[in-house]
């Protein structure tokens, strides 16, 4: 857009349009280009509108801000890192992870962390988040580059979407001081609804007494007895309630900014801690930032950034029955409320009725696992250092519009874990109160004269929770050079720019591993303050690129828009004559509206583009050095000659499994991208729409061919260019801003799509072909399930079916193994025919290898859109986000159909209540008493038969349809009338929700909340944050 000087007069009328008006600069690290002349298919995301107070990671400030970006919130556990795609998975099984870039320099990862790690709760998944340092008060604004033409000029690693992060600058004018605090309280979204004490007995009862035919059943030993049950009524022991708390957070954060004719800066600092909600958790985290641009001359400029973190993590150490935050709250969650956590002083083992171990959990203690000084103490820091020198050819006529710039950015990662576990002891109380010694509290059973309290009735029992001392290390040094020239001029109404680069990058990663066992109680965490076996493993990796990118851009009278780009990357990971790469991209672009016989015809309509391109670009998702064979040596692993227990053994030659199979050939992904896409404003810019459709070709997709080889190799094969796979989609974005009156203004944005694909060659499965993917059908199988047609309520329907529909096998079960209380399932198709391609019809065997039906064409929910709500009035501000997303359906989570390890110390949710549960037949304890009515009308099968029940059906069926108020900020900015008088200029107050509302619950009981999470495991949270921004 060229500029126009405008001379005053007298009665002049300045009129500003409204936001949308004002030329919006799309930035992909590179070079900034007016949106308007844009090709390429970008969202703009204001980081001031997105801000979320209380996250430790910033890119879950852009779920739901912009179509085709998906955050999905894996864990609650604090440590978890978001699954971040843009337009949905790009590979079959390799990363789909989009690349970041900070002020034009690509932030790596410090360690490749797949999406099923991320709900760990391991620090690892934080730290390894290539963003993980970035403060959000420093940040602008984000760009999310979707297509080949906008994504090409970062090669190989942007096949997955590119976001470019825009930090602060300084602004003209005196130094300006700024500080945001918030403060926050974070608790669990909901927990699922369990069953007491009471509950919970009378239904390990009913399962226990479930088959009629077992006659050897001890009424005393094996069941709780009357009196038990009724002193269950008054337990409680939520263990889960007791130690869950609502955690604590703050955060503080002190910019200083400003700028003149020749220097602008900007610096920052700021402190975030989080409180665990379940047990000890202390974590600090520090972050840094400060630049400084200084115009050496008018045509000489220079650039320095530093920025970085530094955060500790410290918690004790879990190790029985599993480790970290997602263990503690799945056992306390399953712990049944009837056993307490002690007796008389003595932490005991979770023993259930029979008094027994069944797994390892049940030698778990929340009270000592939190307090016997067992630790895991984390370290982490990021040092990022950047400069640039830009020269401008502007003094030249010839030569203006040319500018040359180069950058250096150099990043040192740390990450350090410190591990001490110990032995502890637990106790099992040997004869326990009722009259079938089943409780650990008194009941009117016990006996009279017998102390249940005493010392000599608790055994001690050593517990293992690691008993070494850990420590590793993972450090990574990387660095990128880039030397850029860049051109644009006008000469006339023709507008030409173009970019040349050479990027050069390295990288190297090295780990550090060593335990040893045994440590003394009083360990100082040093090696010799253990004396058991010591294990040291060291490995180290590098890596380098260099690209060459090449960039032309054409425009004439801003209406007709031509882009074309070339870059070649090279990877040292193929072998020296695969190294190079070439991947172009072309895109065009006619400003409609730019058209005057549009502009005279057409009213209402203040801006329309219409835009398409194409690009290619590749990814070496691969294992480096898996082109060469590389040799290494056991000691002592060597083969004996001779006779003799004496005789060394010597070294053999080893090769490294994970490079085991070698591929010479194997070389670059190609990934073929198209876009269509129309940009449009109407209605003096109030309404803004965006709309693209897209289609990518992935061809020669990296995979392991794990389908194709014998498991008795021993090894995994290498890397081949085998995969095609095409997936398309579209995205429309509608954004409408208006006022009303002059005071009050508002803003209703909807973002919303679709996306599908198609594999077209992969490692294909070979077995059970009707239900895996498919030449030419989509990653997403559907979800597949017995078909349930009723459940055996009598022996009688038992003859029945076999005899009706020929079935001569249930479930790995004759018939005479089948029993009333499980689910009846259709006997769908028979054995498969590698002749005829087709399966047999139904054979009489019932089974999950043959017999599944397709319960919904998508697992996951195919349609789905996100509503950002703003209004201000008067400096008081309110924003709201909505969520809805419907057209998939799921089955109940495995674990809320069957008990985790066994029934005798793991709970079940609530609607497993044993009032809806099938009984054959009334269950009495030895005295005759009555604790289980018969109940052949239940709804639910018996949880006894879980191998046949648990089994994914229809009868589990239910909507995977969401609808939520994710969240919702009311703010209010204080008159500077107020302020003026106290040395502050700006003053605004906020109230922040998120995961507020969830407003569709489809499970039964609605026994967990879908806003949660998933069963079991670490929920979501709800945060209530208040924050405040002051300048000076």
């Amino acid at each position: 857009m060229k500029s126009q000087t405008v001379l005053a007069s007298a009665h002049m009328k300045v009129v500003l349009h409204p936001e949308a008006q004002l030329q919006e600069v799309v930035v992909t690290g590179l070079q900034k280009t007016d949106r308007r002349l844009f090709t390429g298919a970008t969202d703009r995301v204001n980081a001031e509108e997105a801000k979320l107070n209380g996250v430790a990671d910033i890119s879950r400030s852009l779920e739901g801000r912009a179509a085709g970006v998906s955050v999905q919130n894996v864990s609650g556990t604090f440590g978890s890192a978001p699954k971040i795609r843009v337009r949905g998975a790009t590979s079959i099984y390799g990363s789909s992870k989009p690349l970041w870039v900070v002020d034009g320099v690509i932030m790596e990862d410090v360690s490749d962390v797949s999406a099923d790690d991320l709900a760990s709760g391991d620090p690892e998944t934080l730290i390894s988040s290539a963003i993980a340092g970035l403060n959000s008060d420093d940040i602008e604004s984000f760009q999310i580059l979707k297509d080949g033409s906008a994504t090409s000029i970062y090669g190989a690693r942007a096949m997955a979407g590119v976001i470019v992060v825009t930090t602060k600058k300084g602004k003209m004018g005196s130094p300006r001081i700024s500080y945001s605090g918030s403060f926050g309280l974070a608790d669990e979204v909901s927990r699922p609804k369990m069953l007491n004490a009471y509950q919970y007995g009378r239904l390990y009862n009913a399962v226990t007494a479930a088959d009629p035919t077992n006659t050897s059943l001890n009424k005393t030993t094996s069941l709780f007895q009357a009196d038990e049950l009724e002193a269950m009524k008054s337990l409680n022991y939520d263990l889960l309630d007791k130690y869950w708390d609502t955690a604590f957070q703050q955060k503080h954060s002190v910019n200083v900014s400003g700028a003149t004719d020749k220097v602008n800066y900007f610096a920052g600092i700021s402190y975030y801690k989080q409180d665990g909600n379940l047990g000890k958790l202390d974590y600090d985290r520090w972050n840094y930032r400060a630049g400084v641009d200084v115009k050496v001359s008018k045509w000489l400029g220079a650039n320095l950034t530093v920025s970085g973190d530094y955060g500790t993590k410290n918690r004790p150490l879990v190790k029985v029955g599993g480790s970290g935050s997602e263990k503690d709250y799945n056992l306390l969650l399953t712990r049944p409320t009837y056993m307490p956590e002690s007796v008389n002083g003595y932490d005991i083992l979770a023993y259930g009725p029979s008094n027994t171990q069944k797994d390892q959990s049940q030698g778990y203690n929340f009270a000592t696992s939190q307090n016997n000084g067992d630790y895991q103490k984390n370290m982490n820091s990021n040092l990022n250092i950047s400069g640039s020198v830009n020269y401008d050819f502007g003094w030249s006529n010839i030569l203006k519009g040319l500018k040359l710039r180069f950058t250096y950015s150099k990043s040192i990662n740390t990450d350090k874990s410190n591990q001490y576990g110990s032995m502890f002891t637990l106790y099992k109380m040997d004869k326990r109160y009722g009259s079938g010694n089943h409780l650990y509290t008194p009941t009117s059973g016990d006996e009279a004269d017998f102390n249940y309290l005493d010392a000599s009735n608790f055994t001690p029992n050593k517990t293992n929770n690691g008993d070494m001392l850990y420590r590793n290390m993972v450090r990574t040094d990387n660095y990128q050079m880039n030397f850029t020239v860049q051109y644009q001029r006008d000469f006339g109404q023709h507008h030409l720019g173009g970019l040349f680069s050479i990027e050069k990058s390295e990288a190297e990663s090295e780990y550090l591993e060593g335990q040893r066992n045994s440590p003394y109680e009083f360990t100082t965490g040093q090696y010799n303050s253990a004396t058991g076996d010591r294990t040291t493993v060291f490995t180290r990796s590098e890596s380098g690129t260099l690209s060459y990118i090449g960039r032309i851009n054409y425009a004439y009278a801003n209406k007709y828009l031509f882009e074309a780009l070339v870059r070649s990357d090279a990877s040292t990971k193929f072998a020296p004559k695969n190294y190079w790469g070439t991947f172009p991209a072309f895109s065009a672009g006619w400003v409609i509206s730019e058209e005057n016989w549009f502009r005279n015809k057409v009213k209402g309509v203040d801006f329309l583009k219409l835009r398409a391109s194409w690009g290619m670009t590749g990814r070496d998702n691969t294992t480096a050095w898996q082109w060469k064979r590389l040799y290494a040596q056991d000691a002592n692993r060597g083969t004996v000659f001779g006779e003799g227990t004496g005789i060394a053994s010597g070294n053999r030659i080893t090769i490294n499994k994970n490079i085991s199979a070698v591929n010479a050939d194997v070389h670059w992904d190609k990934d073929y991208k198209t876009n269509v896409g129309i940009d449009a404003q109407f209605l003096n810019n109030r309404l803004a729409v965006t709309f693209d459709y897209y289609y990518e070709k992935n061809r020669e997709m990296l995979m392991n061919l794990s389908q194709s080889k014998p498991t008795t190799i021993g090894t995994q094969s290498a890397s081949t260019n085998v995969g095609e796979m095409d997936s398309w989609g579209g995205e429309l974005s509608v954004t409408w801003k208006d006022k009303i009156g002059k005071d009050f203004k508002y803003s209703v944005g909807v973002n919303t799509g679709w996306s599908d694909n198609k594999v077209l060659n992969m490692d294909w499965v070979t077995d059970y072909l009707y239900r895996q993917i498919t030449p030419g059908h989509r990653t997403d199988v559907g979800l597949w399930g017995m078909q349930c047609i009723g459940m055996f309520r009598t022996f009688q329907d038992i003859e029945e079916y076999f005899e009706k529909y020929n079935i001569t096998s249930y479930m790995g079960m004759t018939k005479d193994q089948v029993r009333p209380g499980m689910l009846m399932y259709k006997d769908v198709r028979g054995a498969y025919d590698e002749a005829t391609g087709t399966y047999a019809g139904p054979d009489g065997v019932v089974d999950e290898k043959n017999d599944l039906i397709k319960m919904g064409d998508r697992s996951s929910n195919i349609y789905g859109f996100t509503m950002n709500l703003k209004a201000d009035w008067k400096g008081i501000s309110l924003s709201a986000q909505l969520g809805a997303s419907w057209g998939g359906y799921t089955t109940l989570p495995g674990a809320a159909l069957k008990p985790t390890g066994n029934l005798e110390y793991c709970n079940m949710p609530s609607f497993w209540n044993p009032d809806n549960m099938y009984s054959y037949q009334n269950v009495y304890d030895d005295a005759g008493n009555l604790l289980v009515k018969e109940n052949r009308e239940a709804y639910y099968p018996n949880l006894k038969y879980t191998d046949v029940n648990a089994v994914a059906s229809t009868f589990w069926r239910v909507s995977n349809a969401r609808v939520a108020l994710n969240r919702m900020t009311l703010a209010y900015t204080l008159p500077k009338s107020w302020l003026g008088s106290i040395g502050i200029n700006g003053c605004r107050i906020n109230i922040t929700g998120q995961n507020l509302i969830n407003f569709y619950n489809p499970y039964p009981d609605k026994f967990m909340n879908p806003m949660a999470g998933s069963y079991g495991s670490y929920p979501n949270l709800r945060k209530w944050t208040v924050g405040v921004n002051l300048s000076f």
